[in-house]
């Protein structure tokens, strides 16, 4: 039976294939000294390419002797070796940097606390002084408008303060016409606890019908409110009775505009403290009648 074409090819091909591999094999065995016998002692040379160390290296036969050379690998071990070697100063060279820059971090932080707290410190003491500002303000608003009273003088006359002040009358308050003005006082006894600025429950009462009388016969004129103590040498939780009859006067006027909505420019406070007695401090009674406070109406407008 013929052969098919392409098997013959294939024959073919596996020939050419078997000539080239037995040529390869016969030009291998001359130049590596294949015509010696191998189990012959010295026949075969060792294997020059994974030699044992410390082997002798035979030499074919009229060549000079062989010498054993090593695999070029320690060249790149050292290579390696160094490379490595320079990743390991590298690494510690960039952690040394990131906790320089992790101490710099906390410590800026930590600066931006500081730098932080005292710009809040410094709003406060602003806030205070503002405050404390505004207080004297109307302290010294209210002194003037006080001397100016005692002394006569009047920026805007007013003639129907004196019928204003007909049939008025507050529970728990005195009402005394004193020349251009009308004061309405008022025990701080009655008004506070004893040496604090704490106004007292029954105090609501007396001062939201202040309030009404203001809004209604006066709602155009100025107010001061006028602060007094007895001349002792106990101030509460005050440093001085100056400091005592004003924080007084402060409350009863912060009252009156936010609780009864009394025009905030309608009205500023004095602190008299001890100056201006009505009674003798020689007694407790006497005392007991200087300690109080005064809403004085004048004949002023605003």
């Amino acid at each position: 039976m013929a052969e098919h074409p392409f098997q013959t090819a294939i024959h073919k091909l596996s020939q050419g294939l078997f000539r080239n591999l037995l040529l390869v094999v016969v030009v291998f065995g001359m130049l590596s000294g294949c015509n010696r016998n191998p189990y012959a002692p010295g026949g075969w040379p060792p294997n020059t390419m994974y030699p044992q160390p410390g082997a002798a290296t035979a030499a074919p036969y009229g060549s000079p002797p062989l010498t054993y050379a090593p695999p070029q690998t320690a060249p790149q071990l050292a290579e390696l070796q160094r490379r490595v070697q320079q990743l390991d100063d590298n690494n510690r060279q960039l952690t040394t940097q990131l906790a320089q820059a992790q101490q710099q971090s906390q410590a800026f932080r930590e600066r931006a606390d500081l730098l932080a707290q005292q710009l809040q410190d410094s709003v406060n003491q602003n806030k205070q002084l503002l405050a404390s500002s505004q207080q004297i303000a109307q302290q010294a608003r209210g002194l003037q408008d006080s001397m100016n009273m005692r002394g006569g003088a009047r920026l805007t006359a007013n003639s129907s303060l004196p019928n204003a002040t007909a049939g008025l009358q507050i529970s728990g308050a005195s009402i005394i016409p004193d020349g251009d003005v009308l004061r309405i006082r008022i025990s701080s006894d009655q008004m506070f606890a004893p040496g604090s600025a704490q106004l007292t429950p029954a105090s609501s009462n007396t001062l939201d019908q202040i309030a009404t009388a203001l809004l209604q016969r006066f709602s155009r004129q100025r107010v001061v409110i006028e602060g007094h103590t007895d001349n002792a040498q106990s101030f509460g939780g005050f440093s001085s009775a100056y400091e005592l009859s004003g924080a007084q006067a402060q409350v009863v006027m912060d009252q009156l505009v936010r609780r009864n909505g009394v025009p905030v420019q309608q009205v500023s406070v004095a602190a008299q403290g001890p100056n201006r007695p009505i009674a003798d401090n020689n007694q407790p009674a006497g005392r007991a009648e200087n300690r109080r406070i005064e809403i004085v109406v004048t004949s002023n407008t605003f």
